[in-house]
């Protein structure tokens, strides 16, 4: 028997195997931009279903292409697979490095909702349900008619869940860990390996081994490398605080916690002191001035924050 984790783990196979297909595609258009044979092959292959076509769109996008540009001849751009790879990043903004370049382009062409740095984003979800995505975040979201479901491919989200009890909502948390629910009002989010969940109304069962069932006024936190499982109470109001400005740790990882205050920081951060990146860090962070708030929380340790040109910020020892 299938279980719905394994699933949800096809989905997620398939959006990786259709967008190196279409990759593929991409680059024999290139290479032969009239040949009557390569343009019938694209063509079939984006009818075969609407994820086919979707994936293609955005393939195309990231490389500035229109519908029309693709039926007319290129003969300039000829490209390597890596070209292509490393061409739509660029022209999505991002950076060029390719240990970085190539799972950042499939995350972007898997997501259908991405934010930058310090964005928040309302999104009306298909059954009438309510998210805010976090800064720096990703999701993609299905639908069938027994099922609804997020993936949560980056960040943070906050999710109002409209109850359905013959459509369950499931959200892939990533790493295998799956949250189920008829309908609950939640935050959730993926920071240096570390998940974070804390529900505010009704209740979130986590699926895939624990069967955890996680309360309102309830926080658990799944270390993503190790499994390793913690559990605690909250005021229900604390969770989402983030939506106004607000972070709240708890005995949390100083690692997880730069990287969720990160996400209000133009460029990257680096913990350059491996020694305090399992400190445990607890208060309450005020993001609307994200480098004050950075620099709290690492102040425990007596670490220090510097900022180098460049958009980069490294937190060293002292």
């Amino acid at each position: 028997m299938v279980t719905d984790a394994e699933e949800l783990s096809k989905l997620d196979a398939q959006t990786s195997r259709l967008l190196s297909e279409a990759i593929d595609l991409m680059i024999r258009r290139q290479d032969a931009p009239d040949n009557p044979v390569t343009l019938q092959t694209i063509a079939n292959w984006r009818a075969r279903s609407d994820a086919h076509d979707r994936i293609w769109q955005r393939v195309a996008e990231a490389h500035g292409l229109s519908g029309i540009a693709l039926g007319q001849s290129d003969k300039s751009r000829i490209m390597s697979r890596r070209n292509v790879i490393l061409g739509g990043v660029t022209a999505l903004g991002a950076g060029a490095l390719s240990s970085w370049a190539v799972p950042e382009m499939r995350l972007r062409m898997g997501a259908d909702h991405l934010t930058t740095t310090a964005e928040l984003l309302p999104i009306e979800l298909p059954d009438g349900s309510a998210m805010i995505l976090g800064p720096d975040s990703a999701v993609a979201i299905s639908s069938t008619r027994d099922m609804r479901e997020i993936r949560l491919l980056r960040g943070m989200g906050w999710f109002e869940i409209t109850k359905d009890v013959d459509r369950p909502f499931y959200l892939d948390m990533g790493n295998g860990n799956f949250a189920r629910m008829a309908g609950a009002t939640f935050e959730i989010s993926r920071d240096a390996g570390m998940l974070n969940l804390a529900v505010a109304q009704n209740s979130v069962e986590l699926t895939g081994g624990s069967g955890h069932v996680v309360e309102a006024g309830h926080w658990v936190r799944v270390d993503q490398r190790s499994s390793l499982f913690e559990e605690g109470e909250r005021d229900p109001s604390f969770a989402g605080a983030w939506k106004n400005g607000v972070i709240v740790a708890e005995a949390e990882p100083m690692e997880a916690l730069v990287a969720r205050i990160s996400r209000w920081i133009p460029g990257r951060v680096i913990v350059a002191a491996p020694s305090i990146a399992h400190t445990r860090i607890s208060g309450v962070f005020d993001v609307s001035d994200p480098l004050r708030a950075l620099e709290a929380a690492v102040r425990p340790t007596n670490a220090q924050v510097r900022r180098v040109p460049g958009f980069l910020t490294v937190i060293s020892s002292a």
